[in-house]
């Protein structure tokens, strides 16, 4: 697929009309114009799209494992040029998701003069922007009724999860029931094992559908009581006269007045009956 073939955005729906439209164009101006340069995507996750001569070398983004973490997953063996190119066109794919799966801003150019090379990518022709955007819909589409987001749902297990997990017989779902807690999402467990957003939120999807997984509520926040300068502030404030004592003692006898001098008049003794 070429960059052309997606001139109308109709056709990227998955994306959402107006991101997809500017990122389209972006990715569009820059392989006609054999552009060099990083177009950087705002929003959560958000991400990189380093683009050379108008091609995608590598997507870089905080929502997906990137080729250094792919190449250094546990249980891999051969790192020949070759295997590290796919690796390097998957990490892209999977960042692309990461971005696009999340809330998208908008997006802007960087200007270096020559993008710094990442630490892992080997020498690659690059992948064309139009098949990108066309991968990235379609697997947009496939999850569109999953019942999950990559980003903000936060997974547990069900008493069938737990029973699974206690088996000690082969589990190939193991793997990512182990970091199930009641706090992770398919993002943070993807990059707890430096496996593929996508294929991780696929497998996740389909242990929804059986029962294994659960979705957790969402927390609400408790507001904080607001606080005060001094604990002396909470008490309330006396007001004189206000306890009424004054109402049930006998008043004092008046005072006398000879000169600067204040001579108390004698009381009475009070009469017995």
């Amino acid at each position: 697929m070429t960059a052309g073939t997606f001139s109308d955005t109709g056709n990227l729906l998955a994306l959402g009309r107006e991101t997809a439209r500017e990122l389209l164009l972006e990715l569009s101006d820059g392989a006609r114009e054999s552009r060099t340069g990083v177009l950087r995507v705002t929003g959560d996750p958000g991400g990189d799209f380093h683009i050379v001569r108008g091609r995608i070398v590598i997507v870089d983004s905080p929502g997906a494992p990137g080729v250094g973490d792919l190449l250094t997953r546990p249980g891999r063996t051969s790192s020949g040029v070759a295997e590290m190119r796919v690796v390097a066109m998957m990490a892209a794919l999977d960042g692309a998701f990461a971005i696009a799966a999340g809330w998208l801003g908008g997006c802007y150019w960087q200007e270096p003069i020559e993008p710094p090379p990442p630490v892992f990518a080997p020498p690659t022709p690059g992948i064309e922007p139009g098949w990108l955007l066309f991968e990235t819909d379609r697997r947009l589409r496939a999850l569109a009724h999953a019942g999950v987001s990559p980003h903000r749902n936060h997974l547990a297990l069900t008493d069938r999860g737990r029973t699974l997990l206690a088996d000690t017989g082969p589990n190939p779902r193991a793997e990512i029931l182990l970091w199930v807690n009641g706090h992770r999402s398919c993002r943070d467990i993807a990059l707890q094992l430096s496996r593929g957003l996508y294929p991780v939120t696929v497998e996740v999807s389909r242990m929804l559908g059986d029962d294994i997984l659960t979705i957790t509520p969402p927390q609400r926040e408790i507001p904080e009581p607001p606080r005060t300068p001094s604990g002396r502030s909470l008490l309330p404030r006396r007001r004189r006269g206000a306890s009424g004592i004054n109402d049930t003692l006998r008043p004092p006898p008046p005072r006398a007045r000879i000169g600067q001098q204040i001579i108390p008049v004698a009381r009475e003794p009070e009469r017995k009956p």
